[in-house]
């Protein structure tokens, strides 16, 4: 073998070697880590828990608000819905300003101005005072004349609606419960314009 020709072998043998010692430049060695575990799903607070908390915070306090300045309101409709651990009862209006409330439960309910007793059904009643009350001849609007009072026997709560009529811009109501100390809470809504009365089936 010529001198030449070995020296181009022992080249050739050294190229090859390293070749097979590291990767290309381009491939990156391969690396590995250990498996990683996903934590096991908890189970649902409702899935856990059959009889899951009513969907709202309430109480059996006395809850006022009062009316926008200036409101002139007519009560166009009323009505009652039955509801996953409440039953609603929903006033609403047409006129200009902000409804208010006074909500109380009572152990007499007594029609005003005439002071005369009234007979709800029921073992608990809540008197609703609606403030920001128009006459309709005031107001221009027709006010509510559907029926009344509304009774609801087969609802789990709610018993009967009675709504007594307007005197010096308020109007009264009474909401007939199987029994007095459901906790229930009030607040408003617009578009149209709606106050919401809500008594839990708990008590």
């Amino acid at each position: 073998m010529s001198a030449r020709r070995a020296a181009v072998l022992a080249v050739a043998t050294i190229l090859l070697l390293g070749s097979c010692g590291s990767p290309a430049p381009d491939e990156p060695a391969p690396t590995t880590s250990a498996p990683t575990t996903s934590p096991a799903p908890s189970p649902s607070a409702t899935s856990a828990e059959p009889d899951a908390p009513v969907p709202f915070p309430a109480d059996v306090a006395a809850d006022e608000q009062p009316a926008s300045a200036g409101a002139a309101l007519t009560v166009t409709d009323v009505t009652t819905g039955e509801h996953d651990g409440y039953d609603r009862v929903v006033f609403r209006f047409d006129g200009t300003g902000t409804p208010g409330w006074m909500v109380r439960y009572v152990d007499v309910a007594t029609d005003d101005p005439a002071d005369t007793v009234l007979d709800i059904a029921g073992d608990g009643t809540l008197q609703v005072t609606l403030l920001g009350i128009g006459l309709p001849a005031d107001t221009g609007i027709p006010e509510w004349s559907g029926t009344n009072p509304i009774l609801t026997p087969d609802y789990p709560v709610l018993r009967e609606v009675a709504v007594r009529g307007q005197f010096e811009g308020q109007e009264l109501a009474f909401v007939g419960v199987d029994t007095a100390g459901h906790p229930f809470r009030v607040f408003a809504l617009t578009d149209p314009v709606r106050v919401v009365l809500d008594v839990r089936h708990d008590s």
